[in-house]
């Protein structure tokens, strides 16, 4: 694999480094999910499969090729939300039809006041306020409502003698939309104990979406926040009413800086970088290694033992093209000057003679055959040396 060190080519680099982008933003996207977990197993899965068709391992090879077929239908089915996110996130069309962000400051503050008071009564609740991305696809049940998100309606739906109290309340575009819905729970192991259903429920979204969770823990009288992956417990409603205002207000795009943009791109995260740069590099090499590629050029027609007291007048093509396919490091290392084709005239009289060509008469390095040359067959021509003058042995 070192022997293809010196050969990378700019369509290579290019090649590692989107794929690099991809790993690391796989990584960042799914981890300490179920989903890395998985597809951690699948580059082991990976590399044993291809160091088992490197070293000929002929039953291992043909389980894992059947293993692999049923593999990607079982993907297909059981992560197709993770499926979803990843194309939803890489989609240009997600800034076309961009869901109009929260900005009004009233809001967050009904929100975090009303989600204290609700503590205080221990009265638990759930209260999901949608951003960019869409949440509905991941709630189950619930009923549809349009209504403002009134203090008194949100103390009333989470009331004990509702039948609505248990779920979840969705706003979006400052209008709950649903109520009493249920949401997908996180995978997650390392969660604290002291959060229950309702946490592992708002990180199950917020891992999904960029949603804000709003969580009321009727056990503790505790008021949270769940944004992404990270929990957060505040302590009064103002703190918790900035927060809201500061999430859901669409911020300013900053100026653009060419420094400091090129100094984060290679410090932040520079392990996980370097990681991923790393696996796509070790996989790109196994996989180059035995890739065969194709090369075409052209190789001097080179004539051997021409008859005492003859001379070659004239030939029908003075070079061959050759087509040839080998590993990629041998097409890499081959010297054009490496090929030769001869024609060896030994036995052969004066006149016209229609010489067949084939494999035989092209030489060319080990690691490296001949898939097809034009022309197959070649005219040449002898004739009677002029007095005083000998044919040589090679022209």
């Amino acid at each position: 694999m070192l022997k293809l060190l010196p050969f990378l080519t700019l369509r290579d680099l290019a090649d590692i480094g989107f794929l690099t982008v991809v790993a690391y933003h796989l990584y960042i996207w799914f981890r300490r999910t179920r989903a890395l977990r998985v597809l951690i197993g699948l580059v082991l899965l990976g590399l044993i499969y291809s160091l088992a068709k490197i070293w000929g391992l002929f039953l291992t090879t043909w389980v894992f090729q059947i293993l692999w077929q049923v593999l990607i239908i079982l993907l297909l089915i059981l992560f197709q939300s993770e499926i979803r996110q990843v194309l939803e996130r890489v989609s240009p069309l997600r800034y076309l039809r961009a869901r109009k962000m929260i900005a009004s400051v009233s809001l967050s503050r009904d929100i975090a006041e009303t989600a204290f008071d609700l503590a205080r009564s221990r009265t638990g609740a759930l209260i999901v306020i949608a951003r960019e991305s869409d949440p509905s696809e991941f709630l189950n049940g619930g009923h549809k409502i349009m209504a403002l998100p009134k203090p008194i309606l949100i103390k009333t739906i989470f009331d004990h003698h509702t039948p609505a109290h248990d779920g979840a309340m969705v706003i979006s575009d400052g209008r709950i939309t649903t109520v009493g819905c249920i949401l997908p729970l996180s995978a997650k192991e390392n969660i604290p104990d002291r959060f229950g259903t309702r946490h592992r429920a708002a990180l199950g979204l917020a891992e999904r979406t960029d949603s804000i969770c709003v969580v009321v823990s009727e056990e503790r009288s505790e008021v949270s926040t769940v944004a992404g992956e990270t929990i957060t417990v505040w302590e009064t409603p103002e703190a918790l009413a900035l927060e809201l205002d500061s999430l859901l207000r669409r911020p300013a795009p900053p100026k653009f800086k060419l420094w400091p943009f090129l100094t984060g791109l290679f410090k932040n995260n520079w392990k996980v970088k370097l990681g991923s740069l790393a696996l796509v590099s070790l996989a790109w090499l196994v996989l180059a290694n035995p890739q065969e590629v194709n090369v075409t050029f052209s190789s001097p027609v080179r004539i051997m033992n021409v008859p005492e007291a003859l001379t070659v007048s004239e030939t029908s093509a003075q070079e061959v093209r050759i087509s040839a396919v080998g590993r990629r490091h041998s097409v890499k290392a081959l010297d054009r000057q490496d090929a030769k084709v001869t024609i060896d005239l030994t036995g052969y009289r004066q006149g016209a003679h229609l010489v067949t060509l084939s494999a035989e008469n092209i030489d060319i390095p080990t690691g490296i055959r001949v898939e097809r040359f034009s022309p197959q067959n070649l005219m040449v021509i002898l004739k009677s040396a002029p007095p005083g003058e000998t044919s040589s042995k090679a022209q």
